[in-house]
């Protein structure tokens, strides 16, 4: 277990930071299209521990195999989307949440875990495919 630690620790926050930049980078043109110049402190904070949830998921989907792949993937997604309500509903102590958070952040997340889920299952069959030609 010790020696599969750090190389997954590595990689997700190799992974991490990709998709923080590319999430970054995406909502400021589209704020910037909006006529938006700035970015609160606050916002950039709850997209990063967002984004920290989803990489913990992503990992899940990796390393939390059970007979059935779909399931192993709706559960962590299942336990995921949880973690992520949870937080949206700690934030709104902090800020009043508008009238969609919930819904939005249900929409961006989920279309983000499927979207992911597609890449790893791509990769998933790709590295088969390269072992089975090798053996």
């Amino acid at each position: 277990m010790k020696s599969n630690f750090v190389p997954t620790v590595k990689n997700s926050a190799l992974l991490y930071c990709v998709i923080f930049t590319v999430a970054t980078l995406a909502d400021n043109i589209w704020q910037l299209c909006r006529g938006q110049i700035a970015d609160s402190n606050y916002h950039i904070i709850n997209r990063a521990v967002v984004i920290l949830i989803a990489v913990i998921t992503i990992t899940l989907f990796d390393k939390f195999r059970l007979k059935s792949k779909p399931l192993s993937h709706i559960i962590s997604y299942a336990i995921s989307m949880i973690a992520v309500f949870t937080y949206v509903w700690f934030t709104s102590f902090l800020d009043p949440l508008g009238p969609g958070a919930y819904q939005g952040i249900f929409v961006i997340y989920t279309l983000l875990t499927i979207l992911l889920s597609v890449i790893i299952e791509i990769k998933e069959r790709i590295k088969r495919k390269r072992q089975s030609v090798t053996n």
